[in-house]
């Protein structure tokens, strides 16, 4: 396997840490937590895409990937959050 495709990987495994790591605290924190599919499988994609580029750039490890795919999801759930879209979004349901 090439070095990138260990890095897109890397990064892809990152981001579901990630996003598996949320989710699981905010079912632990109490109440119900309803689990947004599009809304997940989106940001572990480009978390993902985000670490492999990342990963590819710093031409270090593949550990350099993953920590960039977990970081990553943060860094997109707070561009979503901020955009004036996920006010129009929210709304809808």
């Amino acid at each position: 396997m090439r070095e990138l495709q260990i890095y897109v990987i890397a990064g892809f495994v990152g981001g579901l840490a990630r996003g598996l790591a949320g989710f699981l605290k905010k079912r632990k924190s109490g109440g119900t937590v309803k689990f947004d599919f599009p809304y997940f499988f989106t940001t572990v994609f480009f978390s993902g895409i985000l670490g492999g580029i990342a990963g590819a750039l710093a031409e270090s490890s593949w550990k350099t990937a993953f920590l960039a795919g977990y970081a990553g999801i943060d860094f997109l759930e707070n561009m979503y959050k901020s955009s004036p879209l996920s006010g129009l979004l929210r709304g809808r349901s």
